[in-house]
């Protein structure tokens, strides 16, 4: 009889309790969080569309070298020069520049400028040059003498580029 008295109490209200495990919410929480987590990651490895123009280098202090191995042979005659002579390559958006491959005349100075939110490094795959940890603001320059093709990274990020130097 008492359970014919619930059913219509039931229906006469028209109230439902519904109930929740609270295990349920923390993993759902936990889920959310997680994602938030590592959103930033994942968009670190999508390509950008924000290109950046070469500008003067900044006043921020600099290394210079000289570059003495090469990786291939470029073209020569100085065909295709889109950086001149010096060279500022800007760092933003955890990319090199807009991108693209730099091409150089031999004996430009590339000047590398953090403009990003994080340190980076311009660190060439064959050893050539390494900037070490370049500061936000900060800096690095490397002046490139003998023609051929130098691929770089950042040994902080997945980014890449390449410097192709031509006579």
């Amino acid at each position: 009889m008492s359970k014919e008295l619930l059913s219509s109490d039931l229906r006469m209200s028209g109230k439902v309790t519904v109930t929740f495990n609270t295990k349920w919410l923390w993993l759902i929480l936990g889920i959310i969080l997680v994602l938030i987590a590592v959103a930033p990651v994942v968009s670190s490895y999508l390509p950008t569309a924000a290109p950046s123009s070469p500008s003067a280098p900044s006043s921020s202090t600099s290394t210079s070298a000289s570059a003495t191995g090469t990786a291939t042979s470029p073209p020569s005659g100085g065909a295709g020069v889109n950086c001149a002579n010096p060279c500022t390559i800007i760092i933003v958006n955890s990319q090199f520049g807009n991108g693209q491959t730099v091409v150089v005349s031999a004996g430009t100075k590339v000047t590398w400028v953090n403009k990003d939110d994080t340190v980076h490094t311009s660190t060439s795959n064959t050893g050539v040059w390494n900037s070490n940890i370049i500061a936000i603001g900060g800096s690095f320059s490397f002046t490139f003498s003998t023609p051929g093709t130098y691929p770089y990274h950042c040994e902080v990020h997945p980014m890449t580029g390449t410097i192709v130097v031509v006579s």
